[in-house]
């Protein structure tokens, strides 16, 4: 699913495994917390980094359904309508 939202919906989704438990015992939470708190905060983090904003026109108003390209990124991306 997370391929495909990218590719068609521009929507970046994600998954995140720690290790091959998908569901550790009730008694392991706080340890993994703890093990992996920095990483997922500095990891989170990172929405600040890139591009973004308001595509706009002359006059400042939204232009609807724009695409954008990124030289040296095979994935152009629409705004919104």
């Amino acid at each position: 699913m997370n391929d495909f939202s990218y590719l068609h919906t521009n929507c970046l989704e994600l998954s995140l495994y720690l290790g091959c438990d998908k569901f550790p015992h009730e008694s392991e939470l706080q340890q993994e917390w703890e093990n992996n708190k920095e990483s997922l905060l500095t990891f989170m983090e990172q929405v600040h980094r890139g591009i973004k904003g308001v595509v706009t026109d002359q006059q400042g108003e939204p232009i609807a359904n724009a695409t954008i390209v990124v030289g040296g990124i095979n994935h152009n991306v629409r705004t919104g309508k």
